[in-house]
């Protein structure tokens, strides 16, 4: 059994002779618990230090009040821990399989020893609910690399129980400070166990403006990896990330080496596919839903809605099912590893090494070409292929434009702003033609069912003609 919770934490470095502060200064009407807990943990990690790279922790802990399996995932400023009180000597499948990407499928070794003398402090309110846990923490780590390290330090670890508040978190953290302690920049034991970690070394010129976007998409696709393995819906905020970085290799492709390129864009159409084939689903399901509740009900003839739930429902558990197995196999764990490079150390040209304002270049090629597209797609007797492919170009537009930013400043926010408008007119008219293929195919189907018929299906399908003809006259409107 696992449970999960998220752990609001601060940590905060002392000298060995740091005196804590009252606790109960802080409070009034509250009630102080103390005890003392002698920790034992053992941390785990792949021999390149996945876990750590990515701000998480996994552990087996003895003593105390949580012993068991504890792995915390990043959450913004705090954490998410999943506790599991299983006595394996090994990390429990169902934690385990959560990292299964971000390890790249590699099994997890202990990498730090840590153990720590705990003198608790539980403040709880006057229902018996806790408010927050003051821990003064001696702690003595042993690195098990090739040769073992040894490392001793003392630590405050403040976090918030279920009846604590923010305001009580900065109270602490001001009362401590004030008495000599300091913020530590480490989130965990084993980061101060092992050391900081080499991370990427920043560059300047154009290079560096790309490579903020380029990590923050990388980092996206990890965090939609966690994710979608603990069962979260992050399946469009991860083909969002893919949209961003395959516009980056396209926009800026003269910065980047052709060949390996080319390979990191197709294997992110491959996973952008799997994932698109669940979204797509559940945007029609939620589209054409809302319709059928939104007509008259001398309109909605048979059962309409259960046949569009039911049917899409049950396309999209294959093809999630489809997605999920991709995701344990060896050509999703190689594109994990892909981005990681990239991520690190991308195949850049010389141009990359122009100066940072060259990025207007780019943003101004993307614009050229975006509305030399859409003029092609709103003319006369245009086919709605062409006004996708402008979508696209928008799309890729907008994206370098956001990525500009920081460089080019207010005239790149204005023109991401514009984009929008394109892209929501856009998105409109695709979501319609993609609707209107979805409701041919169950009306058709609809017609062979004993008690139904395609006359509601042929309802909704002139109102998604009817939509698609407004927004492509909205976009030939906005293009004057």
């Amino acid at each position: 059994m696992t449970d999960e919770y998220l752990e609001r934490e601060d940590k905060y470095e002392v000298a060995a002779d740091f005196v804590l502060p009252d606790p109960t200064d802080v409070a009034a009407d509250t009630m102080l618990e103390t005890a003392t807990h002698q920790l034992e943990a053992t941390y785990y990690d792949t021999p390149e230090s996945h876990l750590r790279r990515h701000g998480i922790s996994l552990r087996k802990r003895r003593g105390g009040l949580d012993a068991g399996w504890h792995l915390k995932l990043p959450a913004g400023d705090d954490r998410v821990e999943l506790h599991s009180d299983s006595k394996s000597a090994v990390a429990p499948r169902e934690l385990s399989s959560l990292l299964f990407g971000i390890r790249r499928g590699l099994k997890l070794g202990p990498v730090a020893k840590v153990s720590t003398t705990r003198h608790s402090h539980r403040l709880t309110n006057s229902l018996g609910t806790l408010l927050v846990e003051i821990a003064d923490d001696s702690v003595n780590a042993v690195a098990m690399g090739e040769t073992a390290t040894l490392t001793e330090w003392r630590e405050i670890e403040v976090e918030l129980g279920p009846a604590g508040g923010s305001e009580l978190r900065s109270t602490i953290g001001d009362q401590l400070i004030g008495a000599g302690a300091r913020p530590s920049p480490a989130r965990s034991k084993v980061a101060l166990a092992l050391g900081p970690i080499q991370d990427v070394e920043p560059r300047g010129r154009l290079a560096g403006v790309i490579d903020d976007y380029l990590r923050a998409q990388c980092d996206a696709i990890f965090e939609g990896d966690l994710g979608l393995r603990r069962d979260q819906n992050r399946i469009h905020p991860t083909r969002v990330a893919i949209r961003r970085l395959r516009s980056t290799l396209r926009v800026f492709d003269t910065a980047f080496e052709s060949g390996p390129a080319e390979l990191l864009e197709a294997e992110l159409v491959w996973y952008a596919d799997l994932l698109g084939s669940v979204r797509d689903l559940d945007v029609q399901s939620e589209r054409l839903s809302s319709q059928v509740a939104a007509l008259p009900g001398e309109l909605v003839l048979g059962p309409v809605a259960a046949d569009i739930d039911s049917t899409l429902a049950a396309e999209r558990a294959k093809a999630y099912q489809r997605l999920r197995s991709a995701m344990n196999g060896k050509r999703y764990v190689a594109l994990l590893a892909l981005l990681e490079q990239w991520r690190v150390d991308p195949p850049y040209t010389d141009v990359a090494a122009k100066k940072a304002k060259a990025v207007a270049t780019f943003v101004d090629r993307a614009e050229r070409r975006l509305y030399k597209r859409l003029d092609e797609a709103i003319e006369p007797g245009a086919d709605d292929e062409l006004l996708h492919r402008a979508r696209k170009t928008g799309k890729r537009f907008r994206y370098v434009a956001e990525l500009a930013t920081p460089v080019v400043g207010d005239e790149a926010t204005a023109k991401v702003k514009r984009a929008k408008m394109l892209q929501e007119l856009l998105g409109e008219h695709q979501d319609s033609v993609v609707s209107v293929e979805t409701l041919r195919r169950l009306g058709a189907r609809a017609g062979t069912k004993p008690g139904s018929n395609g006359f509601t299906y042929g309802v909704l399908l002139a109102m998604e003609l009817q939509r698609a003809g407004r927004a492509r006259a909205a976009v030939r409107e906005l293009q004057r």
